[in-house]
């Protein structure tokens, strides 16, 4: 196993150095040769060869892959691990979201919930308007907005309870509703306090309710569809957005590029790194979930590592 590892190193190797040599000339004789495009290869190569050794938990608290046709484990390790969630958050008001409204039904997005979205946040840049719930999803999914899940929070609060609260007394009904779902759902591990988008410290979770929640939503197509692209676009009242994948595995320019995923979810807390990735191929499909890695190139390599050495 060890020799046969070995041997896909060195052919690694070779081959995006070759790869870089036919390119760098190729850039040479354009006249377009530049220092940075040297790094983005040095990163590529550096990347194919650090990830043909899985180490949890020194790469992560957290760690699993599960074979979706098969319903079972390949790997799993950091069962007592509780780590921040950040916005894998988002799933699960999703999931709690869909049992509430219909994917076309009319969000009505203010400034009023806007100003609520906490500062730092990662943002679908939402503008006060009409949305459909599918895009404000879509919007949570895919550039993992903050605005977009306080909207929805917003919105299914203000249906049930009606006129005459503030915009922080519906998201803190949304909130309290969504703790009770997530107890009645079985998800008895994870806690997501008072933020609908993820953006606490003390928000928490666990393999086994992550791992239960994104196979749930792989269900729906809309979701799929919007996960497995490195960019993603809707139309609106208030104009066309244009939204950049958070998933680096789906940037065809990244050192991180794999073919084969086909998308999920990031979330990422001060110092702790969560990724879900769907991956698929020769017609089977696995979820591989990492969570609490240390650092944003981790949680890649960690989950690359585990392509290479368990599924491959």
């Amino acid at each position: 196993m060890k020799k046969h590892r070995k041997c896909k190193k060195i052919i690694a190797f070779v081959t995006v150095l070759f790869i870089a040599f036919v390119a760098v000339i190729g850039l040479h004789k354009t006249g377009i040769y530049r220092f940075d495009f040297l790094k983005d290869i040095y990163k590529k190569i550096d990347f194919q060869l650090s990830t043909n050794e899985l180490n949890i938990p020194q790469d992560a608290l957290s760690f699993s892959v599960y074979d979706i046709e098969q319903e079972e484990y390949l790997f799993y390790e950091g069962d007592s691990q509780l780590p921040t969630v950040a916005s894998l958050a988002k799933l699960f008001a999703i999931d709690y979201a869909l049992g509430k409204v219909d994917l076309e039904d009319i969000v009505e997005v203010n400034q009023e919930v806007l100003e609520l979205v906490p500062a730092g946040s990662s943002l679908a840049n939402l503008y006060a308007g009409e949305y459909t719930v599918k895009q404000i999803m879509e919007a949570m999914l895919v550039p993992s907005g903050n605005d977009a899940a306080y909207a929805l929070a917003y919105h299914i609060a203000k249906n049930e309870l009606g006129e005459g609260y503030t915009a922080t007394e519906y998201i803190d009904y949304f909130m309290t509703e969504l703790s009770e779902y997530l107890i009645e759902a079985g998800y008895s591990k994870t806690n997501l306090y008072n933020d609908p988008s993820g953006a606490s410290m003390q928000a928490d979770s666990h393999l086994d309710d992550i791992n239960r929640v994104a196979l749930k939503l792989l269900n729906y197509d809309f979701v799929k569809e919007c996960i497995g692209k490195s960019e993603f676009s809707i139309q609106t009242p208030q104009g066309e957005f244009t939204w950049k994948n958070t998933n680096e595995f789906l940037d065809e320019n990244s050192p991180y590029y794999n073919a084969n995923v086909k998308g999920m979810k990031t979330g990422t807390m001060a110092s702790s790194y969560n990724i879900v990735v769907l991956y698929e191929k020769d017609g089977k499909a696995y979820l591989i979930t990492c969570l609490a890695a240390h650092s944003n190139e981790g949680r890649y390599k960690a989950v690359q590592s585990a392509i290479n050495t368990i599924i491959e």
